[in-house]
């Protein structure tokens, strides 16, 4: 294993470490209700405050990235990440379980600009394919949601306070780990790369980063906002269809779902490196838009998971797409932290709102909300096809240009 190779796995392993920290607590909400009496309105008030001081975070971090440098970065906002973790862990009432979570959520919105602004440090100082490495990127933040729940199911004996205890100890070695796993110092860009890769309509290269930035960050905005509006209603929906208690089928469908996702990403990391961006957007609003319309057919388990694995393969080519886009910008490479930081700022309104939109549809609609919410996908999807030809000119290759990408993973 190559320097660029180990560097990376640290990297992917930062990234397992923070989803894993973070959805580890989702098992243990009726402990926090003994633990420190909190009602339901301060658990609801929990989870948003995490959302809302990670989102407002986010163009921070970026900026303290451009600033000064992103290994620091990282490693300041993981320990940072850490107290948080530290305060939660010993909450004894409901005003103290919120701060924790407050200054656990700024930790963790903090450091997200620094771990991609590294990711693209590392792919350029090492040579190191884009769309491989951010292939594995997201499946690492897969893998991170998938194994939170699973620890915590086994670790339940240890208890609340002890297993986050641990989990502040790994973050913590993960902080020190990222000194070392991004490059300390940025790799410049050349001064004639500091624009777009692609002229527009034959008129001078475009040099405000800034707007492909809002245009990839409303991509993935509206992708957030139809996955996050999908959390609270496939399981209301999954429950009209069963006698008894639906827990195993709403478990089956994300955990069938997510896992397509990890594996699509991973997939699409090494095989669609040759695709172009607006290529890879249309495949993808192509395939949420077929399986939100299939989620409608049936509200059984294997069909809905069927359903949700195809939408969740367009969510990962999405995901991948939007990403991709901001790491290959070349106008944004002397401002990566900025542009990472706005670009997750953005994306996290979609979170906000989108359990709102989804729960509010299904009272008025039922199962047409998934119509609903697929037919949006496919607006957007006709869209970019009318403009297909003046979209190809505006957005990056999305191709890599290096000749011989060092293979991570």
């Amino acid at each position: 294993m190559g320097p660029g190779q180990r560097r990376a796995a640290l990297l992917l392993i930062a990234v397992i470490s923070v989803n894993a920290s973070y959805t580890v607590l989702i098992p243990f909400v009726p402990d926090l209700e003994d633990r420190v009496g909190a009602s339901p309105a301060v658990i609801a008030l929990m989870f948003a405050l995490f959302a809302a001081t990670k989102t407002l975070a986010q163009p921070v971090g970026g900026w303290w990235v451009d600033r000064w440098r992103a290994n620091g970065v990282a490693c300041a906002s993981l320990l940072i990440a850490t107290a948080g973790i530290v305060v939660t862990a010993y909450a004894g009432d409901s005003a103290t379980l919120l701060a924790g979570r407050a200054l656990w959520g700024v930790g963790e919105g903090l450091v997200s600009p620094a771990l991609y602004a590294g990711m693209a440090a590392l792919c350029k100082h090492y040579d190191i394919s884009t769309s491989r490495m951010m292939g594995n990127f997201g499946s690492a933040a897969v893998a991170g949601f998938l194994l939170g729940p699973l620890i915590a199911g086994v670790a339940t004996p240890l208890g609340l306070e002890a297993l986050f205890l641990v989990g502040a100890v790994i973050t913590a070695a993960t902080a020190f780990g990222l000194l070392s796993a991004i490059p300390s110092k940025a790799v410049l860009p050349a001064e004639e790369d500091t624009s777009m890769s692609v002229p527009v309509s034959g008129t001078a290269p475009v040099t405000r980063w800034w707007i492909w930035v809002l245009v990839l960050g409303g991509l993935d905005m509206f992708t957030a906002f139809i996955y996050s509006a999908l959390e609270p209603v496939l399981p209301l929906y999954l429950s009209s269809a069963q006698d008894s208690s639906a827990r195993s089928a709403i478990s089956v469908v994300f955990v069938a779902g997510l896992a397509a996702s990890g594996l699509g990403m991973w997939l699409l990391g090494r095989f669609a490196e040759r695709l172009r961006l607006v290529t890879m957007i249309q495949i993808g609003l192509g395939f949420m838009s077929v399986g939100l319309a299939g989620v409608a057919i049936s509200a059984s388990t294997v069909p809905v998971a069927a359903w949700f694995v195809v939408f969740m393969i367009g969510y990962a080519a999405l995901f991948l797409s939007a990403r991709r886009g901001i790491v290959e910008l070349k106008s944004a490479s002397a401002n990566q932290g900025k542009a990472f930081g706005l670009f997750g700022f953005i994306s996290d309104v979609g979170n906000i709102f989108g359990p709102i939109a989804g729960v509010v549809l299904y009272q008025l609609t039922g199962r047409f909300s998934f119509v609903v919410l697929g037919g949006l996908s496919g607006l957007l999807l006709a869209a970019l096809f009318l403009a297909a030809g003046r979209t190809r000119a505006l957005l990056p290759s999305g191709r890599t240009t290096t000749p011989a990408p060092e293979p991570v993973g």
